[in-house]
């Protein structure tokens, strides 16, 4: 009888952890795909199961105003962020610094906040986090109201996070190395073959998150594909990046 009782309970504790899962990878898939009206239920429910990153992705969306009809104040979406950074989500750490950076107070105190926490979710393995700092010195940050200059940019510190990115094996990172190697720029050595497959890898990684944050590479992609006699792989990331980025493609 004790070892049907040990077994009874080991299957419902694998059925919890089961449904737990399915709440998370369901929660995440649609929040990554930015169904944030579809992604709700999902989150609630793994937050509800104590799952931490769900928490800092459940947090992102109200404190970015993506579930108007879940009512929370930014401040209250802040709190639910460190209390997932608590739990231990460096997910959490890269959200609040992206937050507070692009959406927080509009100064140089706010900004400089949010540097610090991508620079920390980047020494603690977030490859987005690390894509984030690559954008920040590259492109220097700014005050919106009067200009003030927060950061300043810097190549060798952009060129340091992206690489970092490609080492956390993210996405954005792979593509823009490859795009580099690629084209031979930014100190990396030219090679076509191996800077195009980088960038490919990425793309068959995820189309839609591709088309959206990696013009450049992609844009360079395309003319390789078709200068290869490559076009019928060219075209659906030229379509994709086209509706993504109509204006600049």
């Amino acid at each position: 009888m004790k070892k049907i009782i040990i077994s009874a309970a080991a299957m419902l504790l694998a059925v919890c952890a089961m449904a737990q899962s399915v709440n998370v990878i369901e929660g995440k898939k649609l929040y990554d795909a930015e169904r944030y009206d579809k992604a709700l239920p999902y989150l609630i429910k793994a937050v509800n199961e104590g799952d931490a990153d769900s928490k800092a992705r459940l947090a992102t969306m109200i404190f970015t105003m993506q579930v108007p009809m879940y009512s929370m104040d930014r401040d209250g979406a802040l709190r639910m962020l460190d209390e997932a950074i608590e739990a231990g989500s460096v997910l959490a750490i890269e959200r609040k610094g992206f937050c507070t950076l692009n959406m927080g107070n509009d100064t140089k105190e706010d900004k400089q906040k949010g540097l610090d926490l991508l620079i920390e979710a980047s020494e603690k393995g977030s490859p987005d986090a690390s894509f984030n700092l690559f954008k920040v010195y590259r492109d220097g940050i700014k005050t919106y109201s009067d200009g003030e200059v927060c950061v300043a940019p810097n190549e060798e510190l952009s060129l340091k996070y992206i690489q970092k990115a490609a080492d956390q094996e993210g996405m954005e990172g792979a593509a823009y190395v490859g795009w580099f190697i690629l084209e031979g720029t930014h100190g990396y050595n030219k090679d076509a073959v191996e800077g195009s497959s980088l960038i490919l890898e990425a793309w068959n990684y995820d189309n839609r998150m591709f088309a959206g944050n990696c013009l450049e590479p992609g844009r360079a992609l395309v003319k390789y594909l078709k200068g290869t006699g490559k076009a019928t792989v060219a075209a659906p990331i030229e379509a994709l990046l086209r509706k993504y980025h109509p204006t600049e493609y």
